[in-house]
């Protein structure tokens, strides 16, 4: 019998991150959930899964917060196949109004932190064989956005992280590659509709230049990082696999 795959997903209290804990541990994969939420982490590993779920806290903007959260996931699940990093956070403000430590906190959060995880679990990972980790982009990586400069930023730093990291760690066998989610709907993007005005005009104006014509789901995203963390796409990395509708294309 196959040994059962092991995950340490960080980030997963909500949105994304949850489908994808639900989602691998429907499949039988045993799930380590670290998120700065610990209720509401512990409010997502269901009893009855066919993977076994732990969760515990883990802030990823801390310089030892990552390193931690490898550290309580390896006790719990005995071992690390999987590295999935689904934390993050939005701040939008105009040009002007952006203050130094929402863009220090941005980039601690979104591109510091998910390094420090890869840092820390490499040496686990590699023990695997078939190591993966799937870091959460986005795709304002590629496109602009007036209220968006830190997280952009942030995001298109993650791309290119990804890059180098698969480089890095190729010889180990890991796989290392993002998922760039477009507009999927979730209270991550609270911070955009509340400058913007959350009205039913803004919502029309933001799935008209969707062409598939509405916004994403969680449980569409997080099928693609099931992909990428099943055996099937050991050949997939150092990319960056984007699920936005075709917005990019449009």
């Amino acid at each position: 019998m196959a040994q059962t795959s092991a995950a340490l997903v960080v980030g997963g209290a909500s949105g994304i991150g949850r489908a994808t804990v639900e989602l691998l541990r429907s499949q039988g994969t045993d799930v380590y959930l670290a998120d700065i939420d610990e209720r509401g982490a512990a409010a997502v590993i269901a009893p009855d899964a066919p993977g076994r779920g732990f969760s515990g806290y883990c802030d990823l903007g801390t310089v030892d917060g990552p390193a931690r959260a490898v550290q309580d996931a390896v006790a719990a699940l005995g071992r690390l196949d999987v590295l999935i990093v689904s934390a993050g956070v939005l701040v939008e403000a105009e040009l002007g109004e952006i203050r130094l430590e929402d863009w220090e906190q941005t980039i601690a959060v979104n591109l510091r932190g998910p390094f420090l995880l890869v840092q820390a679990a490499a040496k686990t990972l590699a023990q695997s064989g078939h190591g993966r980790v799937i870091l959460t982009a986005s795709t304002a990586a590629y496109r602009g956005g007036a209220g968006t400069a830190a997280y952009a930023a942030s995001k298109g730093g993650l791309v290119a992280m990804a890059r180098s990291l698969a480089l890095a760690l190729a010889d180990a066998r890991i796989c290392v590659n993002c998922v760039a989610p477009g507009w999927i709907e979730t209270p991550f993007n609270d911070p955009y509709w509340a400058r913007v005005g959350n009205t039913q005009q803004a919502h029309t104006a933001l799935t008209a230049r969707i062409p598939l014509g509405e916004q994403g789901t969680p449980a569409e995203v997080a099928a693609m990082i099931a992909f990428l963390a099943s055996p099937a796409a050991g050949y997939i990395n150092g990319q960056t696999l984007v699920v936005d509708g075709g917005l990019l294309a449009s």
